[in-house]
């Protein structure tokens, strides 16, 4: 039972620490999942999906129950001279009447269909508002990605740089003891550990800073002993797409378009059947003077002829919407390609300094071997052999970090593009 027991936890073991892998793509999903704004995709889709059945109630018959009475100052009196003696009844001058209204809709000029069109635009529109606001998200959370990239790196070499300073400590302590270095040497040593360790302490704080803020984006607490994956090469990526701003400026050409299309079907011709039950005195003999039941059935059209130039006024206001969105859209797309071109340059000038940086650091390692070997032998002071050390853990840094910090421009790139 002990030896399953063990087997079990060796098997188990690579698995525990594997999930604590944080990939980037990882953190962007949990991010865009946990932000307040990412349910009001489906809201917007649902809210159009409403206003479309809301239209297309256009179509079915209305109902109306009306009633009025009323009292006139007047009537039709008949005053005719006649042969033979004629009674005509008396109409009344107060009249009532209660009635039930049905009309449907048989020809609207495509204006209800237009107006369904147009709810697609707005929600597409409002989709792509979200999606701005995610790519922003999106950026934010690479930004600490990589941040935190960068500093687990410094961490890691200023760690290594504490070991090779404690070596040379012991070297250096071991001079002083037999007479080779003099014993001034060892302070100048000790108080450059003391810098490596106040740089850890203060690195380790700002990661923890980052490691924080990415936390409250994701929604979740990550743990100290989380290990973040540098993401893969861009090349090795295979992603398509396009700023969302974009599209949006196509979608508002394609609102103004909708528009122009419903104000020319609402300026068509309306066919509508009617009809009507009521119940009134009088009734339909206008002369009567009892209460009396009736139908009343047909068709009617109506159609505006003339509208003194409105919708030709609104369609001028529709051209020069369009006109503004042209211009902005170019606006917008002179920026990024600007944006493009300019991490496009710092790309290149990150690839020829990380060939110079490997050089810089081959040759620093050489200085600092040909140092420490004169170090030990008391050729030259602490102070002149920890000048050369610091240039190579300087040269260290900067390639380790400059290769990271290659790799986060390539995916800045991509966040220009809208390629995600």
């Amino acid at each position: 039972m002990r030896r399953l027991f063990i087997s079990l936890a060796i098997l188990l073991f690579p698995v525990c620490l594997k999930s604590q892998d944080l990939q980037l793509q990882d953190c962007i999903k949990e991010c865009l999942k946990n932000n307040p704004l990412s349910a009001n995709k489906e809201l917007a889709m649902q809210i159009a999906e409403v206003k479309k059945r809301i239209i297309k109630l256009a179509w079915f018959p209305s109902l109306d129950l009306n009633g009025q009475a009323t009292w006139q100052s007047d009537v039709v009196v008949l005053n005719l001279d006649l042969p033979f003696p004629v009674n005509f009844p008396k109409i009344p001058k107060d009249q009532y009447r209660i009635t039930t209204d049905v009309t449907q809709m048989i020809y609207d000029g495509g204006s209800i269909n237009n107006q369904q069109i147009l709810e697609d635009i707005n929600s597409n529109i409002s989709v792509k508002e979200l999606e701005i606001n995610e790519l922003i998200i999106r950026q934010t959370v690479e930004d600490l990605y990589f941040a935190i990239l960068v500093t687990e790196k410094r961490i890691e070499v200023i760690k290594l740089m504490a070991q090779s300073l404690t070596q040379t400590i012991r070297q250096v302590e071991s001079g002083v003891k037999n007479g080779i270095l003099s014993e001034s040497d060892l302070p100048v040593i000790l108080s450059e550990q003391i810098k490596i360790d106040q740089q850890l302490i203060s690195l380790q704080g700002l990661k923890l800073r980052a490691v924080n803020t990415l936390g409250l984006l994701m929604g979740k607490e990550i743990s100290p002993e989380t290990h973040f994956v540098i993401p893969v090469e861009v090349s090795e990526l295979s992603l398509k797409g396009e700023r969302p701003e974009l599209q949006m400026f196509e979608l508002q050409s394609n609102m103004l378009e909708a528009r122009k299309k419903l104000l020319n079907s609402q300026r068509l011709p309306k066919i509508m059947a009617f009809g009507q039950a009521g119940y009134g005195k009088p009734g339909l003999n206008f002369m009567g003077n009892k209460w009396d039941p009736y139908l009343l059935a047909g068709v009617k059209g109506t159609w505006n002829v003339w509208d003194w130039g409105k919708v030709r006024q609104q369609k001028e206001t529709f051209n020069l919407n369009q006109r503004v969105i042209d211009n902005q859209k170019e606006s917008f797309t002179r920026q990024i390609t600007q944006a493009e071109q300019n991490q496009q340059l710092v790309i290149n000038e990150s690839n020829a300094l990380l060939l110079k940086d490997a050089e810089l650091l081959n040759s620093r390692e050489k200085v600092t071997i040909a140092y420490n070997s004169r170090l030990t032998n008391g050729l030259i002071t602490a102070s002149q052999f920890l000048t050369e050390w610091t240039r190579e853990q300087e040269a260290r840094i900067n390639h380790e970090v400059r290769r990271i910090e290659l790799i986060s421009s390539e995916y800045k790139l991509l966040s220009i593009k809208g390629k995600y």
